[in-house]
């Protein structure tokens, strides 16, 4: 699954800047001409969008040998500024279990137990491809991260919340009628869209306390949407 979604990342970079190669070439990439022509379209905006997401998330270190994955979210308010600056308020979740018996706080945890990890954050990135449908910003942030064992019967132990850098990649795609906006010749106020996101986000100190017998990063792999795309 890992590889399918860097591939399916790879195939989305290679066909926008093949899209972005297209649009220098007839000039329709001049951010003028699309403030000219498209006054109701996102360039040269700022926009403001919801993200939600599904995936897979992915262990790194030795919490590898402990933590048995299910499933991952994410969460985030994304604010685009018109200069391509981009910054995130952002949840992201783990679901999984244990995968073997561990001692943590003078209790037995065994397989049956569920570990979860939940990241709140703060990032900064840049839009490195920006057009009317496509984007791609890498970001870079600071987060708090805490882990939860529970038992089967709902005896809970949190580690505690520890901070951890982030970085990232966003993939997204916006749906905008373009062929609807030529037929304004002026701005008619804040416009909205939906859109398709991949966003992979690296956090490599989820858990990192001396009485665990695990330390490691996670990896959240998401494809979601944007349900709110104001501009």
């Amino acid at each position: 699954m890992k590889y399918y979604f860097l591939i399916f990342s790879l195939l989305i970079s290679l066909n926008a800047v093949s899209q972005q190669e297209k649009n220098v070439e007839t000039g329709n990439q001049d951010a003028e001409y699309y403030d000219h022509y498209f006054p109701n379209t996102n360039i040269e905006k700022n926009s403001l969008a919801f993200y939600f997401g599904f995936g897979i998330p992915y262990a790194t270190g030795n919490l590898t040998d402990y933590y048995k994955r299910k499933f991952d979210l994410t969460m985030s308010l994304d604010y685009y500024h018109w200069n391509n600056l981009t910054f995130s308020l952002y949840i992201m979740y783990a679901d999984g279990h244990l995968k073997k018996d561990i001692n943590a706080n003078n209790t037995l945890w065994t397989p049956k137990d569920t570990l979860n990890f939940t990241t709140y954050g703060l990032s900064m990135g840049y839009s490195i491809l920006n057009t009317v449908h496509w984007r791609i910003n890498p970001f870079g942030g600071i987060a708090l991260v805490h882990s939860e064992l529970t038992s089967s019967s709902g005896d809970k132990y949190r580690i505690g919340l520890r901070p951890s850098p982030v970085i990232g990649l966003n993939f997204s795609y916006r749906f905008i009628n373009v062929k609807k906006e030529m037929q304004k010749s002026e701005y008619s106020g804040v416009s909205n869209c939906w859109g398709i996101n991949a966003r992979i986000a690296y956090v490599p100190f989820v858990v990192n306390k001396k009485n665990m017998p695990f330390s490691g990063g996670m990896w959240y792999m998401t494809i979601g949407i944007t349900p709110i795309n104001l501009f």
